[in-house]
């Protein structure tokens, strides 16, 4: 939820909830991986990556590239990493 502080016009006080401050930016992961294969990927991927704060999931076909972005970071990355690289049709997994 965004909450906008309105102007203040002559007179008019601010509604208590304009003083909310803006949500803290958390630092994103960003893995990317090459594929060859791609029927119920998605589904193990889903599986394995269960435990971490995923925001985006995408395969590019054209590419053949799977994006993955998963926000904070409390996890190790290498780990993650690991991971992916264990699921049939995944190669060459990096993270920045």
């Amino acid at each position: 939820m965004t909450v906008t502080a309105p102007s203040r016009a002559a007179g008019v006080p601010l509604h208590p909830l304009a003083a909310v401050e803006a949500p803290v930016e958390r630092p994103m992961t960003v893995f990317t991986a090459q594929v060859v294969e791609t029927r119920g990927m998605l589904a193990r991927i889903a599986v394995l990556l269960n435990p971490y704060d995923v925001r985006t999931i995408s395969l590019c076909l054209e590419r053949c590239e799977l994006r993955i972005v998963v926000e904070g970071n409390g996890f190790d990355a290498g780990r993650v990493a690991a991971r992916l690289d264990k699921v049939i049709g995944v190669l060459d997994v990096t993270y920045s």
